[in-house]
Order: structure tokens, then sequence, then C-alpha cells
């Protein structure tokens, strides 16, 4: 809603097809039977595209970044292709694979992959910011920041739970939404927040003789000391 509000929609519409996605998808799980083959193919069928929708979020966000800044394009390019490489892997394992088993492992092992590349996202992200003119207040670090702190935990419950054993599947079933709730949260406060940001009407009174003044002062003391 927020995004509508503020006409955002063509700006990041794989981001907000992400978030429309994924709450869809839970409502029409909550009136299907489970156990069921129904239940299961609607939740691995939303969980692919919702792996889909994803890494084309990273892409979203990298053309934002990027598209301003003629040296950095042909990094753009670069994750286009590589995205592009990696989708028809993904597709041709996919029709390879026989037997729903192997599907749903395939669709667990590239949904890993996409939440360390957003994790990975929100490091690169952190670590241009200011080189990219980035404010902590700007959509793409909110966004960045969501996926990379959902990705980041879910990756960690999903660690302790199949290999070190720490998480039990009953405390795994409600802190893996918890995450993505967190990360809901995070979207919300960085697209509700600008709506109370108030415009500037006066900029404040400056006096150009007394800072003419000083800075002058400043190069002759410098000049005397360096050259006197």
């Amino acid at each position: 809603m927020a995004m509508v509000h503020r006409r955002l929609l063509h700006t990041f519409p794989v981001f907000f097809s992400y978030t429309v996605l994924v709450p869809a998808r839970d409502v029409v799980l909550l009136f299907l039977k489970y156990p069921s083959p129904g239940y299961a193919w609607v939740y691995w069928i939303g969980e692919a595209l919702a792996v889909l929708l994803g890494l084309g979020v990273i892409l979203e966000v990298a053309r934002q970044l990027f598209q301003p800044y003629p040296f950095l394009r042909f990094l753009l390019k670069a994750l286009w292709i590589v995205a592009a490489t990696v989708a028809m892997a993904a597709l041709f394992v996919l029709v390879l694979t026989s037997g729903a088993q192997k599907v749903f492992e395939s669709i667990i092992m590239l949904e890993r992959a996409a939440r360390f590349l957003q994790v990975c996202m929100l490091i690169v992200v952190l670590s241009l910011m200011s080189r990219l003119g980035l404010t902590w207040h700007h959509h793409l670090v909110g966004i960045a920041a969501g996926f990379g702190v959902y990705s980041a935990l879910d990756l960690a419950l999903l660690e302790f739970r199949g290999h070190l054993h720490f998480v039990p599947d009953s405390a795994f079933v409600l802190l893996r939404p918890a995450a993505y709730n967190l990360a809901a949260f995070i979207w919300g406060y960085y697209f509700l927040k600008s709506w109370r940001r108030s415009p500037v009407n006066q900029l404040p009174e400056v006096d150009l003789q007394t800072w003419n003044n000083t800075v002058t002062g400043y190069i002759d003391q410098w000049y005397r000391r360096y050259w006197s």
C-alpha cells in the first residue's frame, strides 16, 4: 500500500511483485487441507516463484545502483549474464529431474543460493553507500537491509536445524516466518517513513561575506607559513 501510494510500482516492479506473492500464497494455503497434494504443490510452486523474484530483486537493486554510473555498467551487464546462465541451468536441472522429491530438493538448493546472494547484496550496498551517494533512508538501502537480515537469519536457522540440531522443528516453523516478518517490518518502515518527511520551505540565511573573509584569512595564514 505504501508503494502504491508513493507511485513506486514502476521503480521497483519486481520487489513489489515479491511482496504481493508471498502473502498471497499464504492466504491460498489457509484454505487448503494440510497435508494434501494440492497444499504441497501450491507451497512449492510459490516457493520457486519467490526464489526467482528474489533473484530478480538483486538485479533490480543493482540496476538502480549502477545505471547512473557508466564505469559500473559493465558490472550490471555481468550480473545479467550470470543471472541468465543460472536461470537456464536451473531450468535444465528441473527438466531433467524426475520425481517430486528431486524437484523440491532442487528448489531448496536454489533458495539457499538466493539467500546467500541477498546477504551479499546487503554487504555490497553498505560498502558502496558513501561512494554512490546513498543515505540510510534511501529505498534501495531499505530493500537490501530487509532481504539481507531475512536471508542471514533464514540461513542461520537452516544450519542450526539441519546440521547442528539446536533448533527443534516446532520452533523452526515459528522462527522462519518471524524472520520474514522482520524483513517486512524493515520494508514498511522505509517506505512509510518518507511520508512524514516535511518539505523545506525556507533555506537558512547565509552571510557569504563573513565566509569569504574567514576563508581568505585561512589562505593568508597558509601562504605566510609555507611561502614566507
